[in-house]
Parts: C-alpha cells; structure tokens; sequence
C-alpha cells in the first residue's frame, strides 16, 4: 500500500481556467442587467492578472476520497475537511482540519484532529495521539513545498488546463462566470504525468523513473469534472468543484478510486503573515526518514 500511498499523494490534479472566444450563457436566473458579453479569453486573461498578484488567501476545502481494492476485497472511505491561510511568497501555510475515515463500510469511523505550519523555519505537525508536535526531514518539506506552490499559486494553476481551453463550457450567474470541464482519456494523464515528475523527487534514479513509469502504466482517468467559479467583480477565484474517477493497476493489483472536492476561497491578500509559535519551533521532535 506505501506505493498506492506516494502515488495518491504525488498525483493530485491543480485546477485552473482557459481562453477561448465564446462568450458566458447566461443561466435562467441570470438578470438581464447582470449579464456580461465578456469572452472567456476576457475573463482568462484578467484572472490570471488577479492571480499572479496575489499574495495570500483563505481556503476551505471538503474531500471525500472512495477507494476500493478488489483483490483485497479493501474498501475506505476518507472524508477531510480543511482550513487553511496562504502566502504566496515565499510560500507559508498555516492549516487546519479533520480527517474521518471508514474501512469495509463499518458504521464506526476513525476521526483524527490535525494541524500543520510550514513556513522556511520548516514543515511542522501535530500528532494528535500524543499531543506532540513533529518537524519533517528537510528532504520532505522540499517536496511538500513544491507540490504546495504548485497547487496554491492560482497563476500556476490557470496554466495547468490552458491546453484544454476548447473543451470547456462558459456560463454565467449575476455575481459568478461558471466553467466546466467534462474530460476524460489519455490527455488528461499526459497532464499528470507532468506534475508527477515534478512532485516525486525522492523517487529519482533508476529505481524511482521505474516506479514513475509503473504508475503510469496503469493509470486510467475515467472521467473528471471541474466547475470553477470567478467573480465578476474582482475576477478572484472564489470556488472550484472536482469530480474524478480513475483505476490503477500495480504489482498485479487494482484499485478504483472516485474523489470528490470542494473547495472555497476567500480573504484575498488578507492574511498578513504566518508564524509558527515558538513552543513548536522549541519542542517539535524531528522525524527521521
């Protein structure tokens, strides 16, 4: 299961906008006066100008993660929800949450509470069970924080789909232009495959390019459905939805794996600064690897 694992982890999908020409639909409830004849090239361009001068925000996200594993006749449910402050540069984070998770459909349910900074003092985090707070080995929080700035810096992420731009649909609401993305197939794993050599560099070598190629080999994304959500207003990002689906095959195993997120942004270039307390610099115990 520790491939599944440094897989699971190493291969989360960004989110992001494209440009195309189309101008929003308006939805039925859409008022006559609210409605925009911007094109969706328009609102690309302008929210990417808004995301590559922001400097911090605020993030709530929702995941509810379903994997099976037949072979095993494995079943777990993981549900996480999350809150988190954001900057930008030089990336800082400050995180919330708790994670709920069932195995083989039982009504119990393991909850565990956690917390997390990382800041350039390093990666540091709560061990629930012990109340002990832990510091990561350098070589983690290098990888962490690249997989991070990947994810949180929304200039980073508007690239991600730009060579999707004409699958998408454009609508819009009175406050919000909506896009949707319905995909699926091999050119969405040509996607992953760029970020996964950009998360996983303790897998380099030999050893790790051959379980790089492993993963991809038998990696299948059935479908995935993005709904993002940008203020007319400010052109912010205030919400992305995801949907996906997708199976693995590994060491002769196969696993299915359907993820649901929602995730919702606010407090834009409201948090002023992220400092770990001193207690936890002072007290953390560092984790060997």
């Amino acid at each position: 299961m520790k491939k599944w694992a440094q897989f699971l982890a190493a291969g989360v999908l960004t989110m992001g906008l494209s440009a195309c020409g189309q101008t929003a639909e308006p939805t039925p409830e859409t008022s006559k006066d609210a409605t925009s004849d911007m094109t969706l090239a328009e609102v690309y361009d302008k929210s990417m100008a808004v995301s590559n001068e922001t400097k911090s925000l605020s993030a709530k996200i929702d995941m509810t993660q379903n994997m099976e594993q037949p072979s095993q006749d494995l079943s777990m449910e993981t549900i996480s929800v999350m809150d988190m402050d954001i900057i930008t540069d030089p990336l800082a984070l400050h995180q919330t949450g708790t994670t709920t998770m069932k195995v083989d459909g039982s009504e119990e349910a393991e909850s565990m509470k956690t917390e997390m900074y990382m800041t350039e003092a390093g990666f540091f985090m709560n061990d629930e069970t012990t109340g002990q707070w832990v510091k990561m080995p350098s070589e983690m929080y290098d990888q962490i924080t690249k997989m991070s700035k990947q994810q949180s810096d929304p200039s980073q992420q508007l690239k991600q789909l730009e060579a999707f731009k004409d699958d998408f649909t454009f609508e819009q609401t009175d406050s919000e232009y909506v896009l949707k993305l319905a995909a699926a197939g091999e050119k969405f794993n040509a996607l992953i495959e760029e970020q996964m050599s950009q998360f996983m560099p303790t897998l380099e070598g030999e050893e790790g390019q051959a379980m790089m190629d492993q993963m991809l080999a038998g990696m299948n994304i059935e479908k995935v459905d993005y709904t993002i959500y940008i203020d007319k207003e400010t052109f912010e990002t205030t919400a992305v939805d995801m949907i996906m689906d997708m199976t693995m095959e590994m060491d002769g195993e196969s696993m299915k794996m359907n993820q649901v997120m929602n995730a919702n942004y606010s407090n834009y270039n409201g948090v002023e600064a992220i400092i770990v307390p001193k207690d936890v610099v002072n007290n953390a115990q560092e984790l060997q690897l």
